[in-house]
């Protein structure tokens, strides 16, 4: 009767020790002045413990996120190229080796994690309970298709933001600073709005043969 339990509580202590990993090395980065990001942490740990508990509703809502994360993580290297220059990956593989494979081992592990709780909680005694207690198994057809739609997205809208105007603007007062010697590359754009007008942050990616170079620029529009 209840079989789908140690499923899902197995699957809920993996999630928990993740997310209080994942948690550890932000709080680290952060002390130290580390650029960390990652989409696991407090979800992690929450997800985790309802599914501790044996919620049928959680192990549904997790397996549709997992599905989602696991279609665009595949698809990241495939689209990446159309974010990020192929020159600057290769650059980037060349002077910095270690935290490139560093990189690649935590997406391998990110992408296999995500299909082990999916495979774990599609297993039969979790889809049975989940039909006993009135709710569909249902297929996992919506989610992927999710993850397919966001990653095209992704792969369309980012680099139209980042070669905009906008984009080009912030090219240029980061030539203003380092001169021309580089290759200009935007890597991140936050825009917002406010009473005192627009205010714009980028950061730049300079590069050359010899070197990488991060440069922040700000500026207001009114």
């Amino acid at each position: 009767m209840n079989e789908h339990l140690p499923i899902l509580k197995r699957v809920g202590k993996i999630l928990i020790i993740v997310g209080l990993v994942d948690i550890g090395v932000m709080i680290y980065c952060i002390a130290n002045g580390i650029s960390y990001s990652s989409s696991f942490n407090i979800f992690s740990v929450v997800a985790g413990v309802f599914l501790l508990r044996g919620s049928l509703r959680a192990a549904t809502i997790v397996t549709w996120l997992a599905a989602i994360f696991v279609v665009m993580l595949v698809g990241l290297p495939f689209v990446y190229p159309f974010v990020q220059p192929l020159e600057l990956t290769w650059l980037q593989l060349h002077l910095y080796p270690a935290t490139f494979a560093i990189a690649v081992v935590m997406w391998a592990f990110v992408v296999g994690l995500l299909y082990w709780v999916i495979r774990e909680l599609r297993r039969k005694p979790v889809l049975i309970a989940r039909e006993q207690s009135g709710k569909k198994a249902g297929s996992l057809r919506v989610p992927l298709a999710l993850g397919g739609l966001v990653l095209i997205v992704f792969a369309i809208a980012v680099p139209m933001g980042l070669k905009s105007e906008t984009g080009h603007l912030a090219q240029t007062k980061a030539m203003e600073q380092l001169g021309p010697g580089y290759k200009y590359v935007v890597s991140t754009l936050h825009i917002s709005e406010s009473q005192q007008g627009r205010l714009v942050s980028a950061m730049v990616t300079a590069y050359n043969d010899k070197e990488i170079r991060m440069v922040s620029v700000k500026w207001s529009e009114k």
